[in-house]
């Protein structure tokens, strides 16, 4: 199941953990170990694409701020 678009950022972490449980359990049959790494991969870089979106809109947000507080009144 691939959780990469249109999920939230908690539901692509959550599966991300179930991903990493299921690459430590020794008894995850190997034919699967391919398709969780690389659904893994695909998770690791929607997610870190989303916490830049955020991360540059939260910034945005600050910017206005400080330049609505230097504007003289």
């Amino acid at each position: 199941m691939s959780e990469t678009t249109n999920s939230t950022y908690e539901a692509k972490f959550a599966r991300l953990e179930t991903i990493v449980k299921q690459l430590d359990d020794a008894k995850t049959p190997i034919d699967e170990v391919a398709a969780h790494v690389k659904e893994g991969a695909a998770l690791i870089l929607a997610l870190n694409t989303q916490l830049n979106a955020v991360e540059a809109e939260v910034a945005n947000a600050f910017k206005m701020l400080e330049e609505a507080s230097v504007k003289p009144a």
